[in-house]
Order: C-alpha cells, then structure tokens, then sequence
C-alpha cells in the first residue's frame, strides 16, 4: 500500500510516477503469467523478415525447424538475443511447444533464466502451458525454479491454480498465437499442470538445507512445526522461496501461539526494527478502539469535523460535516486515493495534513463506496490524540504497546507535530507477530485482555467487498477497520499490508499467523513498476503457502 514519508524526518520523502495508479492496477488484477502481446508483435515482425529473407532463428524456434536452428548454433549465433519485443529462441520454442528445438539450445549453452517483457522465464511459459518435456529439459540445464515473474509467481505457482480459474488465460494465448501455430489441448494441460507442479517441487536437497527452527528467548513460547500439525516441507518451501527474493528480511510463523518458524534474510535481524508502512493502520485501528474503550470516543458515529473546530470553518463541501470515524475507520469517508492524481500526492507528499481536510476535494458521497486514502487515517490518528488530550505515542505506549509487551521504535510525524496514521511505524518481526496474535485470539494475549473482543470483532469483518483485486492467490479482496481480508484457496484470513510487502496474515481456521517484513524501499526510494515486483512477489509468496495449507 502507498505510504509517504512526511516532513521532519530523516528519510527522504518519495513519490510515483502519474500513471503508478493504473499500472498497479493492472499488475493487481488477474496479470497474465507470462507475456503475451509483446510476444505476438514480436513473432509476427518475424515472420514478415523471414519472407523476406534467411529464416530467422526466432522464426525457426517458432516453426520447430530444428535443423535451420542447428545451422545458427554451429555458425556461433547469439542464443540469447532478444528480439525488439524482448523474446529469446528458447523463449519462443517454449511457447510454441518445440522440445528438440529447447533441447538443442539448451545444449549449446542458451541461458535458460532471461526473461521477456513481463518477467518470465522459459521454465515460467512451458509450465503455464503444460510442456512438461521442455520443464525436464529446462530443470536439468539448472534453470532456477524459484525466480517470479511481474505478477510474482515462480513457474511452480503459475500452474498450482485450478485450471478453470485460469482458462480465460489460454483462451486468449490460442486467440492471439493460433494464427501462429499455437495449439493446446486443454485435457492435456490439465493433467499435465500437477505433473508439472510436482517437478518444479523444492529438491530434497534444497529442503534439507532449510533451517526454521525459532530461536529461544524473549516473550514467546516457541516449538516446531511438526509439533503444532504443520507439514515441513511446505513451510521448508516457502523459506526456500522467501530466501530467494533479495528483498525480504523476516519470515516467521506463528501456530497455535507458538513461535514455530523463524528464518532473516538480506541483512534482517530478530532486534532489527523495519519500517512496516501501512501495516500501521491496522495498529491505529486497534488505537481508535482503544480510545473508544476509555471513554475519550464516545462514539464511532461522532462526525469527523467535531473534533477539529480549527479547520470546520474553511470547510465548503458540504458532505464533509457528514463523515463520520466510523467511515474513516472504513475507509468509506469519500477522500480519494492519492495516488490518482499529481496534486493529490503532492499534498500528501507535503506533510501539512491538517489543512488538507478542508482542501482535499472528495470524489464520492462519504459511506458509499470504498476508497483508499492515507489521509483518512492520519486524521483518525488526530483525532485520537484530541480526543484523548495526549500524543498519540504516549496514548499508544500506555495502552497497546507495553501491555501488549512490544516495542516500537521511530514513529514519524507530521508538519504539526501529529504521530502519522497510515504508517510510518518500525517494530521487529516478532512484535509484528505478537500484534497479529492479539487479534488472531480475539484481543488477547497470554491470557490478558489488551483490546475489547466486540472490537476487533469488528474490526475483522468485511464492510467493503472487491476493495482490491487479486493480490497473488488472495482472492475477493475485502477491507473492514484499516484491516484487509481475503478467501485464500479453503481459508479466510485476515491481513495487514504495507508497501514494500509488509505482512501480517491471520488464518483463522489454522489458529496461525504468518509476518513477512521486507525492505521497503527495494530496490530504490520511489514506488513504480519494480517495487510493485517485489510487493507482490510478497503477497504471492505468502499467499501461495497459505494455499497450500490443508484447513484443520
């Protein structure tokens, strides 16, 4: 989720490109997992050279004729080279099914791990298609099994889905490459996805090598997975997968409150304390029923403008005396995303919340629809702190962080002084996973009751449907109290997210809780197509092990 850095701090305020919008919409939405019109363009550009000329070797590897291939590797053609659209020989013979054609590039040294346009590898196009001979192929020339791809899935993951829920898929690789020779059998292709899915299976080797034992100490009571009914190999798998990323910096499991995972990577650290971006809204929530519990809200109907007789007066659009804390908390109050417009970000950007109340225009009726918008929770936080007639850290230390015996680290502020709402937090992997226990078991922990069970009751519900599209395999993506839900294949969860693919996962069913803390900035301070990559190689990761969890 989109986060700012305000002003008065340390760390170097960022922002997105105009259209960041809309292209974390696409790659949000059902992303193809391999490219394809770049590739149509591509085979189309070659086909009309080869009338014209010697065939082409990207036309030979379409057409399967292995002998002009063979020509081009005795002559020392370059295997490798992309074409203008990005595709490689190995890439098309993939695609269109030549496995000889694979092989003999293969054995003259193409490298199997270049990429087309959308991220994906050859191994990531013959799994999604069912060519189970090109996978051996592939997997025995030392492909990496574990690289993603822009919409974040390994070749593995691409084909762990049921066939029906990708069919549209397909249906459009046929329509746009069969004028090129493309066929599939989609009998074959679905008896050959979990074959497939099988192959591209972490090696024995690779599992053994995987070490998740918790370390002893702190506040938690740690034990194994086997112990609290978890399978090794899938949670051996995706430290495996977490470890391949460059990115992430924590991945731990809790089961049944216990501590049974725990692997660091990339410089993290058990006391390393990471920036958790958005993920605080779901900490400010469970400060907003907490101040609601002491008696400083009396109401989560109370208008939103009663708390700042400041700024009411400068107010001309009408319906915002109407919004409600009930609607902020909802995100439902008709602010809009900022990442929709220039101005929009500049103001965030800005630091100077207080007066974009007044400011910001709304783009919807408050309590109609829902909308994200980082401002909405930076003036929930406010109004905490008025409400409560302290700073919202003091509020926070006294009431949340101590009892629930965590530590936060920096917390940034704005232009005036007000702790920021929509994130900007640091905690540790484990405090992360210890907030996660408090709502997992109903807002307690180790028997103490920190928040009211009514609350984070909820807190959890889903009051906006299709808030978000498909993030990796959570699916009908909800929102209720600055909390995300999702279906993840038989299990509904929970989830807190920040940028950057900060994770707090509640999986009911399995009295689990799963928190994956990652570089927020990888690989640069700005939020474009790259740093989508590696959130939603996050979100699909985590998503995908959850998956493959039997429910209890």
């Amino acid at each position: 989720m989109a986060e700012v850095t305000p002003a008065r701090t340390t760390t170097p305020a960022y922002g997105r490109p105009s259209d960041a919008a809309g292209a974390r919409r696409i790659r949000g939405a059902s992303a193809p997992l391999l490219g394809g019109l770049a590739l149509v363009v591509a085979l189309i550009s070659a086909w009309a050279s080869a009338q014209e000329s010697a065939m082409p070797l990207h036309t030979a590897a379409l057409l399967g004729d292995l002998a002009t291939v063979q020509q081009y590797i005795a002559s020392g053609a370059d295997l490798d080279r992309k074409d203008a659209y990005g595709s490689t020989p190995l890439i098309v013979a993939a695609t269109f099914g030549h496995a000889d054609v694979a092989r003999a590039l293969l054995g003259a040294g193409a490298d199997p791990d270049l990429t087309n346009p959308e991220g994906s590898t050859a191994l990531h196009v013959a799994a999604f298609l069912g060519r189970a001979g090109i996978v051996e192929a592939l997997l025995d020339a030392g492909a990496d099994r574990y690289l993603r791809n822009d919409a974040g899935h390994t070749a593995r993951s691409s084909v762990l889905a049921p066939f029906d829920d990708v069919r549209s898929i397909y249906d459009a690789y046929l329509d746009a490459l069969g004028p090129l020779g493309l066929t599939l059998d989609y009998d074959q292709v679905r008896l050959a996805r979990p074959r497939i899915a099988a192959l591209l299976a972490p090696t024995a080797a690779d599992l053994a090598s995987v070490d998740v034992i918790p370390v002893e100490g702190g506040t938690w009571q740690v034990s194994s997975t086997a112990a609290q009914g978890l399978d090794p190999e899938l949670v051996g798998e995706a430290y495996l997968n977490a470890a391949a990323l460059d990115h992430p910096y924590a991945l731990l499991i809790v089961k049944d409150g216990r501590l049974v995972a725990e692997r660091y990577f990339n410089g993290g650290a058990a006391d390393r304390k990471t920036l958790l971006q958005s993920v605080g809204k779901s900490f400010m929530s469970a400060l907003v029923g907490l101040a609601l519990e002491n008696g400083c809200l009396d109401s989560l109907d109370a208008p939103m403008l009663s708390f700042f007789p400041d700024v009411a007066p400068a107010v001309v659009d009408e319906r915002k005396r109407t919004i409600t804390v009930r609607q902020m908390l909802q995100m439902r109050a008709g602010y809009p995303w900022e990442e929709t417009a220039a101005s929009l970000w500049q103001g965030l950007v800005s630091g100077d919340y207080l007066e974009l109340m007044a400011s910001f225009p709304l783009s919807a009726d408050p309590g109609t629809t829902f909308q994200y918008s980082n401002l909405t929770s930076d003036w929930l936080a406010m109004i905490v702190a008025r409400a409560c007639g302290t700073d919202l850290r003091s509020f926070g230390d006294s009431h949340l962080f101590a009892p629930l015996g965590i530590e936060l680290g920096d917390w940034y502020q704005e232009a005036s002084g007000y702790y920021v709402g929509h994130g900007m937090m640091f905690f540790d992997a484990r405090d992360a996973a210890r907030f996660g226990l408090l709502y997992l078991q109903g807002g307690t922990v180790d028997g103490r009751r920190i928040l009211p069970a009514s609350w984070v009751h909820d807190s959890l519900q889903t009051y906006s449907e299709n808030a978000w599209s498909d993030l990796g395999f959570f699916h009908h993506v909800g929102y209720g109290y600055q909390w995300w839900s999702a279906e993840v294949g038989s299990h509904h969860v929970n989830f807190a997210w920040g940028h950057g693919g900060q994770l707090i996962v509640l999986v009911h069913d399995l009295d689990m809780v799963v928190v994956l803390t990652s570089d927020p900035f990888f690989p640069g301070p700005r939020q474009d197509s790259e740093s989508w990559r590696s959130e939603i190689a996050n979100l699909t990761l985590v998503s995908e092990f959850v998956r493959s969890l039997p429910s209890d």
